[in-house]
């Protein structure tokens, strides 16, 4: 370790960004429970849908880039706190929105602001605790986060039911601005570690890049959050009004069930990967698993909503891995590059979901215009997710387990 806070501080400092992850958790998340209010408020189809899901993506996934920077240069509890700004701006926009692009404008800010939440905790964890617990303490993490997809979904439909989505998105927007200032208070920086002589920012990255162990890495966090994520954020609620006929309260609690399983492969699968110490073997059986869970929800018969229930259970059980990967990929990295390290896996992993989201959009818009009935579009939908997954998992086979082996 190379800072010394004490044990007392390090908790608070993990409650305050555990808080804020809950709300970018929240943010990606919220969307398919709102499904049909916003298509009818703002006049969107599927592919408008998508776009709006995405944009929030590609806004958290390009803004990798300068909050790897930040938190090398700034440290987390400014680039945290500070950015915090660009989601209350962001909700409050998007709260308001009369027009598709409005929402757009909205939702990529929204994105902006929650970049550095899930990168900052990692960031510090990794200055302030040893390697061999990373892994736990990212996953405990990013299972703490996930309460935020559990509020996104049956009491986020019944705050709606009550007070109709553009206020509940306000009150969001005012809780996110309290968890800003409270980052900024509780925060401390870990102590920064120099860079050697001649050492450059994209340099840096792009030796990184050029490392062969990298590079299977980087093809499953391409696809690791994509397809249960964008399950999440935007398909499951349709899928269960469409296909099994449930009403807007029964989607909240379908869409409660996966959230839980996904939180309960957040709080499983980092502990595992460092008990085993072994973080490759962890991300590879897990998502070869949601993969095929996927595939076999693509060929679910429509009528047995049980079955579908429990494989978009399994779905979600063995779908949250990508802490654990994020820890095998900072095995590979120099102390002083491990801010834009993680960030650079976390922008590939971020963007992954966001061009998933989208493609998705496009393919339902397709396919609703092609006359598909809709058991035979979330089949094909959920059959890509699988392939998408199963193809990735076997590239990152090939990657090794730790550095020199």
């Amino acid at each position: 370790m190379t800072t010394t806070i004490p044990l007392g501080r390090r908790r608070a400092i993990f409650v305050a960004a555990a808080c804020g992850y809950l709300l970018s958790q929240f943010y990606r998340s919220f969307l398919t429970v709102i499904a049909e209010q916003l298509m009818q408020d703002l006049g969107m189809g599927p592919k408008e849908f998508g776009a709006l899901g995405s944009a929030w993506f590609f806004a958290f996934s390009l803004s990798q880039f300068p909050v790897g920077m930040a938190l090398d240069r700034f440290g987390p509890r400014r680039t945290i706190s500070f950015m915090m700004i660009a989601a209350v701006i962001g909700a409050l926009i998007f709260a308001s929105a009369e027009t598709h692009g409005v929402g757009i404008v909205g939702m990529a800010l929204v994105g902006v602001g929650c970049a550095p939440l899930l990168m900052g905790a990692l960031y510090f964890f990794a200055k302030t605790e040893e390697p061999t617990r990373f892994a736990a303490l990212g996953g405990i993490f990013l299972a703490c986060g996930l309460i935020g997809s559990l509020v996104a979904a049956t009491p986020l439909a019944l705050l709606v039911k009550a007070v109709g989505w553009r206020d509940a998105i306000r009150i969001v927007a005012i809780v996110t601005a309290l968890v800003a200032v409270l980052n900024f208070v509780v925060f401390r920086d870990p102590e920064s570690e120099p860079a050697p002589a001649g050492g450059s920012l994209v340099g840096d990255l792009l030796a990184l890049a050029r490392l062969p162990a990298m590079w299977p890495i980087l093809v499953m966090s391409f696809a690791i959050s994509g397809p249960v994520f964008t399950e999440r954020s935007l398909w499951v609620g349709p899928y269960f009004g469409d296909v099994h006929g449930l009403d807007f309260i029964a989607r909240g609690n379908a869409v409660l069930g996966l959230a839980v399983a996904m939180t309960v492969s957040a709080i499983v699968t980092g502990p595992i990967a460092s008990r085993i110490n072994n973080a490759k073997l962890v991300v590879l059986v897990s998502n070869l698993l949601c993969g095929l869970s996927f595939v076999a929800l693509a060929f679910a018969p429509a009528g047995s909503l049980g079955a579908a229930i429990a494989l978009m259970g399994l779905a979600g059980l063995f779908g949250v891995s990508y802490a654990v990967l994020i820890a095998h990929g900072r095995l590979f990295m120099p102390q002083h590059v491990i801010g834009r390290g993680i960030t650079f896996i976390n922008f590939v992993s971020i963007g992954g979901t966001g061009v998933t989201q989208l493609v998705s959009g496009h393919a339902v818009d397709g396919m609703r215009r092609a006359g598909l009935s809709a058991e035979a579009l979330y089949g094909n939908l959920h059959l890509a997710f699988g392939i998408f997954l199963l193809v990735c998992v076997a590239v990152y086979w090939f990657a090794p387990a730790r550095p020199n082996t």
